[in-house]
């Protein structure tokens, strides 16, 4: 029993620190979606973000923005690693509330 407890423990320990650490790289981020709009047979690309009650859009110009897409689907995959993280912790908390 006391092996349980400690591998309990450590679970609890790890994704606890995984979780801090996700925290801090989110808002390093950037939030919201590339928008590709086609105008007059030329494409253009914007930033659309949600800032308060609305929703923004900033041009970002003609060409592909490729860096800042991929710190999107980072943000995203970093976003789906957390709500597991906080997942397996709510998890690890009702199986053994008293130890972790």
């Amino acid at each position: 029993m006391e092996e349980l407890k400690k591998l309990l423990q450590e679970k609890h320990s790890y994704y606890n620190k995984e979780k801090i650490r996700l925290e801090k790289l989110l808002p390093a981020l950037p939030k919201g979606s590339i928008t590709k709009r086609k105008i007059y047979h030329q494409y253009y690309f914007y930033l659309s973000r949600r800032e308060d009650d609305k929703i923004t859009h900033k041009y970002l110009g003609k060409t592909e923005p490729v860096k800042l897409i991929k710190q999107f689907i980072k943000r995203r995959q970093l976003e789906k690693e957390l709500r597991e993280i906080k997942k397996a912790l709510k998890m690890l908390r009702t199986v053994r509330p008293k130890i972790v």
